[in-house]
């Protein structure tokens, strides 16, 4: 059997293997690459889920060609997007109109769109858009208007996504500015816990994971944007970067469930800020040099 992705003839050895081992090593690739794969060809036949679960089972050294295409999955999910929010858009005017029909059509529509695109996104996403569609499909829209309010949020929450995959270097300098605007609040941590301000220190802090969140959501597509790698932050390599805001991280959420406002102050200022501050260092002398 003859493998290939995108055209490309895939090396690999078949003996003793079926085609869903070497399906599976591909996907592996793919997924790698932050890539989807969206067909699979045998002998130029496109197959069905059914068949492609038969067919996987055939051992992969028998004669035979085996095509699959394969998509950015950024691309495929900006197109996701893109038809959500026209999606949305569409549904609110038909909740509007009253007209039964219509209303009928757009659950229809919300149906067949998560059958689609569900898979795309993430347990975030996926629960805010269930939030939404399940209203929608139970007929529990609410008073007048509030659907509209709703489906406000949705966009904006999803248009945010849409400009991430868009323009994920231009997104990595808007979090830098969101940084710029919290980091002489995150020194203040501290001092605001012990001086009995706790809420505008926990505000502080559920910012600055958000921003984490932003930032860690952004950076796939962001390093695949950059003309060259990000070798170091703050003479750390990426990995060790990673590895040890991700102990900070795990560090602060003990903190919260011990109710323990001394270390949540600390690393706020002492770990946090300086370690977003490191980051968002080398992404703006990354923007200047491209």
């Amino acid at each position: 059997m003859i493998f290939t992705m995108n055209g490309k003839r895939f090396e690999t050895p078949t003996n003793g293997r079926t085609i869903g081992d070497i399906l599976a090593e591909l996907d592996e690739r793919a997924e790698a690459s932050g890539e989807i794969i969206v067909e699979v060809r045998l002998d130029g036949r496109s197959l069905k889920p059914d068949e492609l679960a038969d067919a996987s089972n055939s051992a992969a050294s028998i004669e035979g060609l085996v095509e699959l295409l394969a998509e950015p999955a950024a691309d495929l999910k900006a197109r996701a997007l893109e038809t959500l929010l026209e999606l949305v858009e569409a549904t609110t005017l038909a909740l509007e109109s009253g007209e039964p029909a219509s209303a009928a059509a757009s659950r229809d529509s919300w149906t067949d769109y998560e059958r689609s695109f569900a898979g795309l996104f993430s347990a975030e996403e996926g629960s805010f858009f269930d939030a939404f569609a399940d209203r929608l499909k139970t007929g529990n829209t609410g008073p007048r208007g509030e659907m509209r309010q709703l489906a406000a949020k949705l966009a904006a929450f999803f248009g945010e996504r849409l400009a991430e995959l868009r323009d994920p270097a231009g997104a990595m300098l808007a979090a830098a500015c969101l940084f710029d605007a919290i980091e002489a609040d995150l020194s203040e941590v501290p001092v605001r816990l012990q001086t009995g301000k706790d809420a505008q220190a926990m505000h502080t802090v559920v910012l600055a994971i958000e921003l984490i969140n932003k930032m860690v959501r952004i950076m796939p597509e962001y390093m695949r944007a950059l003309p060259g790698p990000l070798i170091e932050v703050g003479g750390a390599a990426m990995p060790e970067y990673y590895g040890a805001l991700t102990d900070v991280l795990k560090e602060l959420a003990e903190a919260f469930e011990n109710k323990d406002g001394v270390l949540i102050g600390d690393l706020a200022e002492y770990e946090i800020r300086p370690r977003l501050a490191s980051f968002f260092k080398v992404v703006r002398t990354a923007a200047v040099v491209a």
